[in-house]
């Protein structure tokens, strides 16, 4: 069957894709409007899901690299330091002097290093349940004080009247 212009424009007008891929769904499906719609539609759906999959695995990219720390101990083995390597990557970035000198520092005083994966570190869904929560309880409680303070003023308003006193 031969496809027509009008087709392909109500087809672009619909799911919102080039006149080629329109074109080529119409004739692929015999010029059947409704079956290229759904077929075109399905595959936008689809690309959908593999963006937000990217947003989640640059999530879990994030709390695999929270989830490794850098740690240095003393010949006791007490613990000096014990923070995240992405805060040791930055500290080398911003004053890699600063770096240098304390591993030059944990060298010379024969201090153990060593970088591990720690399985009880924070997560990025946590801190971000942790923040709406938190901004769920301000925005609860700052509601109130607003209602609060309104019912002052009401209260204030009307004490006003009963005290006046008027000299003519």
């Amino acid at each position: 069957m031969k496809v027509t212009l009008e087709q392909i424009d109500e087809l672009r007008n619909r799911v919102n894709v080039t006149y080629e891929e329109a074109k080529s769904t119409l004739e692929k499906n015999d010029g059947d409007l409704i079956k290229s719609i759904i077929e075109l539609e399905k595959k936008k759906g689809s690309k959908k899901m593999e963006k937000g999959n990217h947003k989640e695995e640059f999530t879990s990219f994030v709390d695999k690299l929270l989830q490794l720390k850098f740690s240095v101990k003393n010949k006791n083995g007490d613990t000096l330091v014990n923070v995240p390597v992405v805060l040791v990557l930055i500290t080398f970035v911003m004053a890699f002097w600063v770096v240098i000198f304390g591993v030059l520092l944990a060298i010379m005083t024969s201090c153990k290093m060593k970088i591990y994966k720690d399985k009880n570190s924070i997560n990025v869904h946590g801190i971000k349940r942790n923040m709406q929560e938190t901004v769920e309880k301000i925005k609860v409680k700052s509601e109130e004080i607003i209602k609060e303070d309104e019912e002052f003023k009401e209260e204030k308003n009307d004490d006003q009247d009963e005290n006046e006193i008027i000299i003519e």
